[in-house]
Parts: structure tokens; sequence; C-alpha cells
């Protein structure tokens, strides 16, 4: 998805005043994030002052599955570090957030913390001397939205022209994620000259003609992702099928048909 894409190009750099501010800690090392013999990759690990090792996975959409995939992480990373993990699941979606923080079975419970972006200050954000957390910002709960595009531009003009275009493109698709912030945007990039290329490939003020179309394919890839996630966790994890079915709420009867077409391939 174009919006994970860029937030995940945005964590690559460590946006260190945004994790201060959910760890209350400072960063001390930077982490391997992917895990090659399972095929998984972590949005983002780093070793804080405290020794902690804190894991965040950031989240543009409501997921059911959430506290399966950060126990599985949770027990990978443990396994790599030696020790587990402070985990955190940060929501920067456009709908309420609903993600759950836990998972309680029969023989097993395990939690993590979420947060919605929207609920911390963002002017600590939008005042850090680093880029990807000014351009986070956008996904905070902006009051003036006029005043923030001033603010930021200020410190976009004071790149190069390719670290700006580089940017510019990040705010223009995460702004998407915030309709109220994106009008504004548009807005203001007409009334501020200044020279920078936009992807078509990626940039969200090309597509409208085609988001019927992206939303449905979009539609279909996370259906097929939930029944990998849920083949995944039956394997890993022992668990009945109607269990996890009734947890993602995917129809058993699709779970098992792709169990046993994987079976025979």
């Amino acid at each position: 998805m174009v919006y994970d894409k860029t937030l995940r190009e945005l964590f690559s750099e460590v946006p260190t005043s945004l994790i201060k501010l959910l760890t209350n800690q400072n960063i001390t090392k930077l982490l391997e994030t992917s895990f090659p013999k399972v095929e998984r990759e972590a949005d983002l690990i780093v070793e804080l002052e405290n020794n902690e090792i804190f894991h965040l996975e950031i989240q543009s959409i409501n997921d059911n599955f959430m506290p399966y995939r950060m126990l599985e992480y949770g027990l990978l990373i443990n396994r790599a570090y030696k020790k587990f993990p402070r985990q955190m699941v940060l929501y920067v979606g456009v709908e309420k957030n609903r993600i759950k923080n836990s998972i309680n079975l029969e023989k097993l419970s395990f939690s993590y913390d979420v947060i919605d972006i929207r609920d911390i200050d963002c002017n600590i954000l939008i005042n850090s001397d680093k880029i990807q957390d000014n351009v986070l910002a956008i996904l905070c709960n902006i009051q003036n939205p006029t005043q923030f595009f001033d603010k930021i531009m200020k410190k976009l003009l004071n790149l190069n022209n390719k670290q700006r275009e580089e940017y510019m493109r990040k705010l223009i698709i995460l702004a998407r994620l915030r309709p109220n912030i994106y009008k504004q945007i548009e807005i203001n990039l007409k009334e501020y000259k200044v020279p920078f290329i936009l992807d078509k490939k990626y940039d969200p003020l090309y597509k409208d003609g085609w988001n019927e179309a992206w939303n449905e394919a979009w539609s279909e890839a996370q259906t097929q992702a939930k029944i990998d996630d849920a083949i995944s966790i039956i394997q890993k994890f022992h668990l009945p099928i109607e269990e996890v079915a009734k947890t993602l709420q995917i129809d058993k009867n699709i779970i098992i048909k792709n169990l046993k077409d994987k079976n025979e391939r």
C-alpha cells in the first residue's frame, strides 16, 4: 500500500522525536528489522537508553489479526536479541482506532500498547530538527492546517532539490490519510512556487480517477493476506481453524480450502 511504503521509508530514517514521545527514552541503537528465515520484516526495532528493545508497528487500517502478528514479532525478536521487546502499534488511519491490544486464549495471554498518533503532542514533531518527524506530524491532530503547512514549507525550502522533492512527495502521500489537511495542501501548493517533481506512480494527487479500481484491488489483497496469515497462525500455534476464522472474520471453509490447496502443491 502506498501509505505503508512511505511510512516505512520515514521510519527507516528513525524519527527520533516521535520515538522519544512514545517511549520517554532516547534511542541508542537501530536494530535489524528483517527476519529472512520466516519472511517477516518489522517496521522499527531499536534499543533504548534504558537497554530495552522497542518494537513499533505502524498501522493505517484496523486489522483484527494484529495481536497475532505482534506476538509473532515478539517471539522472533526475543529469539534474535535474547530479550522480549516492549511493543507498540502506532495507528495512523482515517477511521477510528479499533485495533485490539491483547490476546486471551485458554493457555495464552499476551498484550502490547496501541496509540493513535492523533493523541500525541504534534508540536514536538513539528518543532523537531529532523524532517522525518516534521513530515509525520501531518498525521497528528492538526488544529491549524495553514499554520502547519507554512512551518513545514520553511523547513522544506532549506533542503536541497532532491531532498525537497522526496519529502514533499511523502508529505502529500500521507496527507491523503488526513482529508482536511490534504485539501489545504492542494490550495497552498498553488501559492508556493517551489520546484519539485511528483512521481505519478505513487503520488495520490494523480489517482482520483483510479481510486475505485485501486480500492477493489487492495480489498482483494487484504482478504488474501488475512487467509495467508490465518494459515500461518494455525500451523505455527496449532490453534483451531474455527477460533482463528472467528477472530479474523473469515469463512472457515475458505481457510480449509486454502490449506488443502497449499498442502497439495
